[in-house]
């Protein structure tokens, strides 16, 4: 019989039963599951995903093909899945090799460089004087407009005008009179709006390149905050704002997947094939641009972009599931343009 001065002993022998029990008892899963005919077959994610842990474990050996194959059904199966998520080492100045490393530091004296010529640029620029031939306007005096005539209100004694006072008519002509003042008020507004001249700004003309930069960022963050809110043609109108001030690898990005929100898919797949002209591996061009191409219902092609960005970032959600729904799609295309066998007597 145990007492209580056994139970810290009992709880250590059981922790250390638990520290030995494998992968393979835990999840009980029979040794025949084990086979690539199953693995390759098989259609539970759960029970996938339990295989690739114990072969990924190594507790029962090594498998680098029965490995291969669960890894490979398991993201066709559950892309999204925690085993396939690739743990990637933080990069330090010691882990980069010389050519690398020479590159980063090119890089970052470019854009200090840049940054302090842009602020010189922008420094001179407020010292300039700035011409002006226009005459400066003068506010126009008002014009007295016309008094209204002073309605005479009938004595408490005036027994005889009170007898003639009709209520209705009374109230009626109020009504008259206000609809006639709103009907005034909304001419005015429509002759206002005639008269006014619609304001159109041009991005094509800047002294400096600071000037054009500083113009193309502040419009691209306009269209950030209204892409936010889910007012995507005011969005998309301060990327092209943007983008007229001065293309960058943002403004087009962000372009492209406001064209795709507003389902205009070709313009979207323009934007993103310019992103790639000026930085052949942005991902997130190819990502659009995978996503653009499968709403045009160009699957392979699309799948070829999701896989592309799976390679450089393997823990990429988005593209797992594009690369899944292409890839149902291609199957589905394989399957119902298989050559018909018939035979001729």
């Amino acid at each position: 019989m145990s007492t209580l001065s056994d139970l810290p002993k009992l709880v250590e022998e059981e922790s250390s039963y638990r520290e030995k029990e494998t992968l393979l008892s835990k999840y009980q899963i029979p040794i025949k599951h084990f086979e690539l005919d199953y693995i390759e077959n098989c259609r539970d994610a759960k029970e996938i995903e339990k295989i690739y842990h114990v072969l990924l474990s190594g507790e029962e050996g090594d498998y680098p093909h029965l490995l291969k194959a669960a890894e490979e059904r398991l993201s066709h199966l559950k892309p999204k899945s925690r085993w396939l998520r690739k743990t990637c080492s933080v990069i330090n100045k010691e882990s980069l090799d010389k050519d690398a490393l020479q590159e980063l530091s090119q890089d970052l004296e470019s854009w200090v460089s840049n940054i302090s010529k842009h602020s010189r640029e922008l420094d001179t620029r407020k010292t300039d004087t700035v011409k002006c031939d226009a005459e400066i306007r003068a506010p126009k005096p008002l014009e007295n407009a016309p008094s209204k005539p002073k309605e005479q209100r009938i004595s408490s004694t005036n027994y005889s005008a009170w007898d003639k006072y009709d209520p209705d008519t009374e109230i009626l002509k109020m009504e008259l009179d206000d609809e006639k003042v709103k009907k005034a008020a909304l001419e005015g507004e429509k002759q206002k709006e005639k008269r006014k001249p619609k304001k159109a700004v041009s991005f094509n003309r800047f002294a400096t390149e600071a000037e054009a930069i500083y113009v193309s960022n502040r419009e691209r963050e306009k269209g950030n905050e209204f892409f936010k809110s889910g007012d995507y043609e005011e969005a998309l109108q301060c990327y092209t704002d943007s983008i007229s001030s001065k293309p960058s690898v943002d403004n087009l990005n962000n372009r492209a997947v406001t064209y795709l929100k507003l389902k205009k898919y070709k313009l979207a797949l323009h934007d993103c094939d310019r992103v790639l002209t000026i930085q052949r591996d942005n991902l997130k061009a190819h990502l659009r641009k995978g996503e653009a191409l499968e709403k045009l219902e160009r699957y392979e092609e699309a799948l070829g972009c999701a896989e592309f960005v799976i390679q450089k970032d393997p823990n990429n959600e988005c593209a797992q599931e594009l690369a899944g729904r292409a890839r149902e799609h291609c199957e589905a295309k394989l399957t119902n343009t298989r050559m018909k066998i018939v035979e001729i007597e």
